[in-house]
């Protein structure tokens, strides 16, 4: 990175002159591994052309993809997604949530540059995005070359996301049912039993064109009364609430801290930092802590002053 800043002013014409003429080629990529999952650094090059590819294309693609699709930047993010479905809970009795196993590794090229060649037909923009799918990783021990998935950590990436499903939202659209969609993680909700089943059946035929499978463990379908739960949410129709995965996840950190011996000032900002996200941006609201405190007596192990401490923070 800093050597491409120091020569900047000389690299800049030859990059462009690369770019324009179709010669330039991506370098192959170091495969790190984090937190149970790979991710692909490209070089600092690499990055920068990506980086560009990014901002181009979505001001090209976003005026073509679905305005129900929330996780481009512009598009309001997770936050709208959540105030989208809680201020449509109560019209809906009936309830549809999945999202796409392995959905980076899952994307098929093929696939993904057809749906890109209805909107882009510049040939050095295709013949770059081909280099951006068509990659070789670097594991440290043996070069590998990736036939299908896109890379985690690129700027690129979820915008390629988002057209990958664009299928899926158009054929929503069509529907007519109320649906948010955040990458690959979708809401259904439906006034009747009929409507839900055409919704599952449209979700069904535009996975199998897309050679994708619903996740099995994400995926919901009953009745909105009985509550379900969308990005770190809980929904129901008494109101919001925080999703008990997000709860858990929230105390086991709280519990790392505490036993680390971290002083109670910086458990204390952690805490409050937290409980400012999730109120955060979910507009008239008002959340529901029951999840919470249900949790944090569940899991109250050894110090019960520690967690009745961490609960009045909360208040």
């Amino acid at each position: 990175m800093w050597q491409v800043r120091r020569w900047w002013e000389e690299k800049k014409p030859q990059l462009q002159a690369l770019v324009r003429s179709r010669g330039y080629q991506f370098r192959e990529l170091r495969a790190i591994w984090g937190q149970g999952q790979k991710i692909e650094v490209w070089s600092a090059l690499d990055a920068l052309v990506l980086k560009a590819m990014a901002i181009v294309l979505t001001a090209h693609l976003k005026p073509h993809l679905s305005l129900r699709c929330f996780h481009l930047a512009g598009s309001g993010g997770m936050k709208a997604a959540v105030r989208e479905v809680a201020a449509n809970v109560a019209d809906n009795e009936f309830i549809f949530r999945t999202d796409v196993k392995g959905y980076y590794a899952s994307i098929n090229y093929q696939i993904l540059m057809g749906i890109v060649g209805r909107h882009v037909q510049d040939e050095a923009v295709l013949a770059l995005l081909w280099g951006y799918l068509r990659r070789y990783v670097n594991d440290g021990s043996k070069f590998i070359e990736i036939t299908q998935g896109i890379s985690l950590g690129c700027l690129l990436s979820p915008l390629m996301g988002a057209l990958y499903l664009k299928p899926l939202d158009d054929r929503m659209a069509a529907l007519g049912c109320f649906y948010v969609r955040f990458m690959d993680d979708w809401v259904v909700l439906a006034p009747t039993r009929w409507r839900l089943r055409k919704a599952i059946k449209v979700v069904n035929e535009v996975m199998a064109d897309l050679r994708v499978e619903q996740h099995p463990d994400k995926t919901f379908i009953g009745r909105v009364a009985q509550g379900f739960d969308f990005l770190r949410y809980w929904f129901t129709t008494e109101g919001l609430g925080i999703a008990s995965k997000t709860v858990e996840r929230f105390t086991e950190r709280v519990s790392q801290l505490y036993e680390q011996g971290v002083g109670e000032n910086r458990i204390e900002e952690y805490v409050r930092r937290w409980w400012r996200w999730v109120r955060s941006g979910v507009g008239c609201y008002r959340l529901g802590c029951k999840a919470m405190q249900l949790h944090m007596q569940s899991t109250r192990s050894g110090d019960c002053t520690f967690f009745l401490w961490v609960g009045a923070l909360l208040r």
